[in-house]
């Protein structure tokens, strides 16, 4: 009988530690699912933002991109404005770019040199006037090159500096400068020798503020 009596609190025990267990491991799992869920909101956030002056893509142009192979190679996506008062009309346009960064200097703990940039990009304008396929009101072959789409490469330096790192979420501010062409000026220039070479180039720069 003593037996029997103690069967039911044995049982209820194990019951109530097997429950204590699994509300243990229910709890360890829900929170590693909810930090495994906010490192990938984390990894979602861009790496870094930027604002530019010129370049090809713009006469003001702001983006968001990421880093990959320990900050070797960067992926930017821009959006562009150049307002009337600079061509035929408001336009809006957005890029997508790929950077090689190979050469990184450390001049100090605040300060490091990425002294040679390069990279590629392709630029879609919107617009009528920027048409990509050829309209119907122009022969066939008229033009071998669409005013909406073009590509280029370019090359360039970057500054890193802490600049607001004590002040902000940030973990820097960069500054970098940029020269390049597009595929059309370049066979512009192949095929007229005539062009200047200054006409070809497109100068910019911009300031990058990394997380």
């Amino acid at each position: 009988m003593i037996q029997l009596q103690w069967k039911p609190i044995r049982f209820s025990a194990v019951f109530l530690l097997l429950s204590m267990l699994l509300f243990a491991s229910t709890s360890v799992s829900a929170q590693e699912m909810k930090q495994e869920k906010k490192s990938k909101l984390h990894n979602l956030i861009p790496d870094y933002v930027k604002l530019q002056y010129a370049g090809g893509i713009g006469f003001m142009s702001a983006g968001v991109g990421y880093t990959f192979f320990k900050q070797r190679l960067d992926v930017s996506m821009f959006y562009g404005y150049v307002p009337k008062a600079f061509s035929i009309d408001d336009l809006h346009s957005i890029s997508l770019q790929l950077t090689a960064k190979l050469i990184h200097i450390t001049l100090n703990d605040k300060l490091e040199l990425l002294p040679l940039n390069f990279g590629w990009y392709a630029h879609h304008t919107f617009g009528n006037d920027f048409w990509v396929r050829l309209p119907d009101k122009y022969a066939k072959d008229y033009y071998w090159w669409s005013p909406g789409r073009n590509a280029g490469v370019f090359i360039g330096a970057e500054l890193k500096t802490k600049l607001l790192a004590s002040k902000s979420p940030a973990s820097g501010t960069a500054f970098y400068v940029r020269i390049g062409s597009r595929g059309l000026y370049i066979a512009s220039k192949a095929g007229n020798k005539t062009i200047p070479f200054t006409d070809i180039l497109e100068f910019g720069f911009g300031v990058a503020i990394y997380r």
